[in-house]
């Protein structure tokens, strides 16, 4: 992984949503440095190290389910976010936060199907 840098001056757009999440599991990004990673990345990873592995992804979205859970992440447009929020409404998300970003500049390591 990268060394992580003041990724906060690479965003242009940086929204907390505590109390929401969206998608489900299909929609977890991998990156090939966590193989695991469409299970969650690993809950000692700091926003800052979340926010590189995203860039690097195309990721727009960050979920951390919790104080001591997994960290994932997602891409949905943005403009779709609204209809997926409420199609979670079904479900105690109470603890989860959701990161909405958008990178000033994008560094893909994978390009995004």
């Amino acid at each position: 992984m990268s060394q992580p840098i003041n990724m906060l001056n690479r965003l242009k757009y940086f929204e907390v949503m505590p109390g929401v999440n969206v998608g489900w599991h299909e929609s977890n990004m991998s990156h090939p440095d966590y193989p695991e990673s469409n299970k969650g990345y690993p809950k000692t990873l700091t926003l800052e190290e979340v926010l590189v592995l995203a860039r690097e992804i195309g990721g727009n979205i960050i979920i951390k389910a919790g104080k001591n859970a997994k960290w994932y992440i997602k891409h949905f447009p943005r403009q779709e976010l609204d209809a997926e929020i409420k199609k979670q409404a079904w479900r105690d998300t109470h603890r989860a936060t959701m990161y909405i970003v958008e990178f000033k500049d994008v560094d893909l390591l994978i390009p995004r199907t």
